[in-house]
């Protein structure tokens, strides 16, 4: 339980004491005191967003650096009349970081499944010592139908897969919907929460039929684009998300019985104009 006593942090504060400080500077410059105009130009608000999100993210948040990166550049060439001759590469440059941010990632999610996997193995040969063979699975697809495999099938060793259909049996959200649209239902039984990048792009996923207990965390970034999460109405959902000219709904029937607070999802990151919405059917 001592996830839940961290402190709570949507960003409503963070987001007061800028408009707060907006309010100052406008007023000391009715007053008559100076203030440079590049204070309240556009680029300022990229920048002020870039490092907000990193010191939110502790410095690890590759959306706060890109909108750090843009607002500083935009500032300087409008402003301060710096292109450092990036003008015309600006846009090459965004795709190829992107890119690059995109497959390390990608190799980075792929070394932790394999540590996962190995741990699973190792943990399943030890319990499996002696005996001639292991306990079969029970796989359910989408129709309600069962069928089962051996557990020592490596298709089942600890990072699942995802049908054609878009059924998935992954127990980790990785999504990244980027200038697209992905639409995934997820099933596993042992659900451990992952992350949601969606930029200028959208993403429809059911999490109704997924398990878990205890606390889990989500990370959602979006930026020009939506998300929508199906999930079930007793789950306990406690959004520590930014908004930034976004909105953010819970749109869920809630039900007799209330919530589980044995079940609780945590969702943080960043909706930079943008939207995501929490629905049960």
């Amino acid at each position: 339980m001592n996830q839940l006593s961290k402190k709570n942090n949507d960003g409503s504060i963070a987001v007061g004491f800028i408009i707060l400080g907006i309010g100052v500077i406008l007023l000391l410059r009715k007053l008559g005191f100076f203030i440079p105009g590049w204070v309240l130009s556009w680029p300022m608000i990229l920048i002020a967003i870039g490092v907000f999100t990193l010191i939110k993210h502790e410095f690890r948040s590759f959306f706060g650096a890109v909108m750090l990166f843009l607002g500083s550049y935009f500032l300087l060439r409008n402003e301060f009349g710096f292109d450092f001759g990036l003008g015309q590469y600006i846009w090459p440059i965004g795709l190829i970081v992107l890119g690059i941010y995109l497959i390390t990632q990608k190799r980075r999610e792929k070394q932790v499944l394999d540590d996962i996997r190995q741990n699973w193995q190792s943990k399943n040969s030890k319990t499996s010592f002696g005996s001639s063979s292991v306990e079969d699975a029970k796989v359910v697809d989408e129709n309600g139908n069962t069928s089962s495999t051996s557990s020592n099938d490596s298709s089942f060793s600890g990072s699942g897969f995802t049908r054609t259909t878009g059924t998935s049996f992954h127990d980790r959200l990785n999504i990244d919907a980027i200038f697209s649209g992905v639409n995934r239902k997820f099933m596993s039984k042992n659900f451990q929460g992952g992350k949601i990048t969606a930029a200028f792009g959208g993403a429809d996923l059911d999490l109704t039929q997924v398990d878990f207990n205890g606390v889990i965390t989500i990370q959602v970034d979006i930026i020009f684009g939506g998300v929508k999460l199906f999930v079930p109405p007793h789950w306990d959902i406690r959004t520590e998300v930014t908004n930034i000219a976004a909105g953010l709904e819970d749109k869920r029937f809630f039900r007799e019985g209330g919530v589980d607070t044995s079940k609780v999802v945590v969702l943080k990151g960043t909706i930079l104009f943008g939207g995501l919405e929490i629905k049960s059917f």
